[in-house]
């Protein structure tokens, strides 16, 4: 759309009857690459409240780079100007600006159809034989009547007179784009009388526009919701089969109501009509910023329920005109106030952009709206996630704003860059820069940031050098001697391991520097953690030297930190020093068994050596002899030692840790292990197996008096039985059997759920399997409303019952158990215990249940969990 741009001050005043200094104001506004279009210009002319828009020196202020549709409409409302809402700005080639009527930009649009306008040429019906001929338009419309009637029709303020002017266009010696136009301009002036709007209607049915899409555009501009709503719904299925003409003007109408309209339902249907019709906004650069303009304002209105929508809608244009959406989106995060708004459209724009410079802007816009505490929780989620999807640009942002070390987000900016290098499928020189960045500020942060850097997956990164990890390695445990609670001393035990073998030689000169600290317990720790993960790339040499220190401090009856004794034992488990010497070991702990301060640890040591690699029959079987005989009380003379004070003689047993709380689940676990073991002979699993149900009867039948942590372990020892491929169906039926007695307890739950969801053959298991099921339908059905724990145990063992594949379809109780199961999911997740998504997800993929369930589940879980981030439609 191109304005009036003569700098004939006498030829506009003759033109346009306008006043000398309004003439020269247009000229002028020229040289600010602005001009006026001829409506305006004629408008202007008539009523002296938009010529004072013209004349406001704001107009030369701005120029055609700062003109803005918001300022302009602002300004023409504070002055009076009854088109204040009509005014549009249309950004044209070369920078220019047009001052334009909105319905000279819509008129504009249908006569450029065919061409890039938004619609295309409907089929004309004014020329039916026997009422008027084109001789005789002609001959009664001339340019000076049509110009007359098309000047009526978009400014008078007479519903009477613009009724008139549109009846007499329908016949006028133009083009139907045009006449279109007119009429969709007059069907969407919110200023319009409703006996206007009708006879647009008829204007635009009269020259080829559908009957029902017009019926359902006539009850769009209803005031009953319902009905509005129900308007929206019916067009989805006309549009489908409209053509480009109705198409667009249907669409123009759709955008002016969804601008106006205030109820947040009726917005919503809106704008999923017009995400519809993306294809054909897509080809009007000015409808497509309308949208976007018009979206954001309904967005900061009703920020949370239109998000989404106003996303897809964004989404579905930039699809069709990506090199149109994208220039808007750069402008309106410049232009936007509302930090909602602003830090949501950068994650748009981040989701859509290709440019790498235009990314490298992206992720710096997203850092600072991160650091922006206006900005909500979720939409910073949001933008993290796009960061994400960034990559290297993203990776290069943070660390950018890390190394000016001015930044008050260092922290947020940290566990960033820790998720980017993670995630982002950056480049290991970016990797490499990440954890040198760490490693200085291991030296040099203040306590809380240090913390942070210690729980960073970056540190234990494969793809860092070996060299900058046992930097890293060394700093972690130099932090250690600083950090010594708990929590903290076990992120670093974790980033150790994960950092492997390379970080061994930096924790055993720590422990050369630091025994007996207490903090030595965690080198410990960590030895045997990355031992037990990757023994076999342990160097010998080194073994072989920290074997000997360990091996050392056996002497000490009250040796401060016995987690050596754990070091020693998955040293000679999971490495080929400790396999040469594993006999030597092994009967070293056993020796001192109850003759130190320190036998609970010797316990917990000769449950790893009994399920280790290295283990052997004849091993397993003496371990068996010790924990069998523990267990059954029948314990060592000695557990504990003797020690003289000045009360008396004292009995200490371990440190601080009493018998039924550390000594029994540990031989039971010790039990498991090589149960469980490929090494162990299956007479020897057999054995244990007898075992473990002898102590289970006991424990049930309360003829054997059990702690928590210790019938614990037998749960899971007969849990881990069960479930292990060294036993018969037999054995495992009669396992799941014997737990169902005890079906109250939370752990039988899990663990016969466990047993049950293997795969298994014959008859036996199968009737366990549906006896199970129907004892915990039972138990769900008549369980504690406030009991969540014990209520989603039972759900989730439920769903792996029936989801397992060995029950086959088409057996009628295995059909009815599955249904029987899914209602009670069904019934879980309307009541709100979203735990029971794990389960549903499992049914969702059991090829055993027929398509159409599966597909419930799919729209179930869907419906219940549509709030999770996903990609617009």
């Amino acid at each position: 759309m191109i304005g009036e741009r003569t700098s004939d001050r006498d030829a506009l005043i003759q033109r346009y009857d306008l006043t000398a200094r309004l003439a020269s104001r247009v000229v002028a506004l020229l040289c600010k690459k602005v001009d006026v279009t001829a409506a305006v210009l004629e408008t202007a002319a008539a009523g002296p409240a938009l010529a004072a828009v013209l004349l406001d020196g704001l107009l030369m202020d701005l120029g055609a780079e700062a003109m803005d549709e918001v300022r302009l409409q602002a300004l023409a409302a504070e002055k009076g100007a009854q088109e204040a809402a009509l005014l549009r700005v249309v950004r044209g080639e070369d920078g220019w600006r047009t001052i334009a009527l909105q319905d000279e930009v819509l008129a504009d649009e249908v006569e450029g159809a065919g061409g890039g306008g938004a619609l295309t040429d409907l089929a004309l019906a004014r020329g039916e034989a026997g009422v008027i001929s084109l001789t005789e338009t002609d001959a009664i419309f001339t340019p000076e009547e049509v110009a007359r009637l098309k000047l009526t029709v978009l400014t008078s303020h007479n519903p009477q007179e613009r009724m008139e002017a549109l009846r007499k266009l329908v016949f006028a010696p133009m083009p139907a784009a045009q006449k279109a136009g007119l009429f969709v301009g007059a069907l969407v002036d919110t200023a319009a009388d409703a006996s206007v709007r009708q006879e647009a209607l008829r204007g635009l049915e009269q020259i080829g526009f559908g009957p029902e899409l017009a019926d359902a555009m006539r009850r769009l501009f209803g005031e009953d919701e319902e009905d509005v709503l129900y308007a929206t719904e019916r067009l989805k299925a006309l549009l489908a089969e409209a053509d480009d003409a109705e198409r667009g003007v249907t669409l123009a109408v759709l955008l002016e109501l969804f601008a106006e309209a205030r109820d947040c339902a009726v917005v919503e249907k809106l704008l999923e009509r017009i995400t519809e019709l993306a294809p054909t906004l897509a080809r009007s650069p000015q409808k497509t910023e309308q949208l976007v303009q018009s979206a954001l304002r309904q967005l900061a209105r009703e920020f949370d329920g239109l998000r989404l929508p106003v996303e897809r809608a964004i989404l579905g244009c930039h699809r069709h005109a990506g090199d149109v959406v994208m220039p808007i989106l750069l402008k309106e995060i410049s232009r936007s106030a509302d930090p909602r708004v602003r830090s949501f459209l950068v994650g748009v724009a981040v989701t859509v952009s290709g440019d790498q410079e235009t990314l490298a802007r992206l992720a710096k816009m997203a850092l600072s709206e991160i650091a922006n505490p206006g900005v909500p929780e979720q939409e910073r989620s949001y933008l993290r996630y796009g960061l994400v999807r960034l990559g290297k640009p993203a990776a290069r942002a943070v660390l950018e704003l890390l190394t000016r070390r001015t930044s008050r987000h260092g922290p947020e900016l940290i566990r960033l860059l820790d998720v980017l290098c993670a995630e982002g499928g950056v480049s290991e020189g970016i990797i490499n820069e990440g954890a040198r960045f760490l490693l200085e500020t291991l030296r040099a942060a203040d306590r809380e940031t240090r913390r942070l850097v210690m729980d960073a997956r970056l540190c234990a990164d494969p793809r860092v050098d070996e060299g900058l990890r046992v930097s890293l390695a060394a700093e972690l445990l130099a932090n250690l001697v600083e950090y010594p609670a708990r929590d903290t001393a076990e992120t670093i035990c974790n980033s150790l391991e994960g950092i492997g073998p390379i970080a061994l030689r930096p924790l055993f000169e720590f422990l050369q520097r630091r025994y007996p600290h207490e903090e030595t317990e965690w080198a410990f720790v960590s030895i045997g953690r990355i031992v037990r993960s990757s023994g076999q790339e342990a160097p010998p040499e080194l073994m072989h030297e920290i074997l000997e220190f360990c091996g050392a401090l056996f002497d000490d009856p009250d040796a401060p930190v016995p987690a050596f004794t754990l070091a020693v034992a998955y040293l000679c488990g999971y490495t080929q020093e400790g396999a040469r010497r594993f006999d030597e070991f092994l009967q070293t702990m056993q020796e001192r068994l109850g003759k130190t301060a320190y036998t609970c640890e010797l316990f917990e040591a000769l449950v790893v050596m009994a399920g280790s690699d290295n283990a052997r029959p004849r091993h397993q079987r003496e371990l068996f002899e010790v924990f069998d005989r523990v267990a059954n009380t029948r314990a060592p003379r000695q557990l504990g030692i003797t020690r003289q004070t000045q009360e008396g003689t004292v009995y200490e047993f371990g440190r601080e840790v009493l018998f039924d709380t550390r000594i029994v689940p540990a031989v039971v676990r010790g039990l498991e292990n090589i149960c469980v073991s490929r090494a162990a002979p299956p007479e020897l699993s057999k054995d244990i197996v007898k075992r473990l149900l002898i102590l289970w009867e006991g424990v049930s039948h309360a003829r054997l008096v059990w702690g928590p942590g210790g019938v614990g372990a037998l749960i899971h020892a007969l849990c881990a039985a069960g479930c292990s491929d060294r036993v018969t169906v037999q054995v495992r039926v009669r396992l799941g059997h014997s737990l169902l007695r005890s079906l109250k307890r939370v752990a039988v739950v899990r663990a016969v759920g466990d047993i049950c969801g293997r795969a298994a053959r014959g008859s036996e298991f199968r009737d366990l399997c549906l006896r199970t099921a129907e004892m915990m339908l039972t138990e769900w059905e008549g369980s504690d409303k406030q009991d969540d724990e014990r209520r989603l145990a039972l759900l989730v063992s439920l769903g792996k019952i029936a989801a397992n594949t060995v029950l086959k379809a088409g057996d009628p109780a295995v059909e009815r158990t599955r249904e029987n199961v899914l209602q009670a999911l069904f019934v879980a997740l309307r009541g709100g215990i979203t735990g029971v998504r794990e389960p549903l997800t499992m049914l969702q993929e059991c090829e055993c249940l027929p398509e159409e369930r599966r597909a419930e589940i799919r729209e179930r879980l869907s419906r219940a969990f549509g709030l999770v981030r996903r990609e617009p439609a």
